[in-house]
């Protein structure tokens, strides 16, 4: 069975974009929507080696002894400029280590959360993408009446350019945002 084209009338002459685009010569206008572009999930793996960490604890440590060191010596009345001179040098150096031992590789969940989302989105599109039609003499793309839903109406001819934005914005009105 075969629809009619919206632009040319022609009946025979159309495939659903599956059959055009598998076809021979493949019918490139009507490709299917591209994959998500997320399609794993990453995991908390720290960024540095486990060696780089310890030395960043290591000098960490050192620099809040040296911290401690140059305070207890103000308290016991030694050198005030030592004080003024090791104070943010440690403290400095100690919030730096700290910021980078910090593990900054993604959180699971927020990455989980968006790899669903794309696939949600891409699977959308594939379903209105299964719908569409082609029509082999004039190149253009529809949706017949009752493609998507049984109330959608049917689509004027969608020229190959308008294609990829024509899928995206049917899968919305079809089936909701992601």
């Amino acid at each position: 069975m075969s629809e009619q084209c919206p632009q040319c009338g022609q009946r025979g002459g159309t495939l659903r974009a599956r059959q055009a685009y598998e076809g021979d010569p493949p019918a490139l206008e009507v490709a299917p929507p591209a994959a998500p572009p997320v399609t794993r999930i990453a995991t908390s793996e720290p960024r540095w080696n486990p060696g780089t960490r310890a030395m960043a604890l290591i000098v960490g440590c050192y620099l809040l002894v040296a911290l401690v060191a140059v305070l207890c010596a103000e308290a016991a009345g030694m050198s005030g400029g030592a004080v003024l001179a090791g104070v943010p040098l440690p403290g400095l150096g100690f919030f730096v280590v700290l910021h980078l031992v910090r593990s900054r590789a993604p959180r699971p969940e927020v990455n989980a959360e968006l790899v669903s989302y794309h696939k949600r989105v891409w699977t959308k599109r594939m379903q209105v993408w299964e719908h569409a039609w082609f029509c082999t003499g004039c190149r253009v793309a529809f949706w017949p009446a009752g493609a998507l839903t049984a109330a959608s109406p049917a689509s004027d001819a969608v020229p190959a350019r308008e294609f990829p934005f024509k899928v995206a914005s049917l899968a919305e009105l079809a089936y909701g945002q992601a």
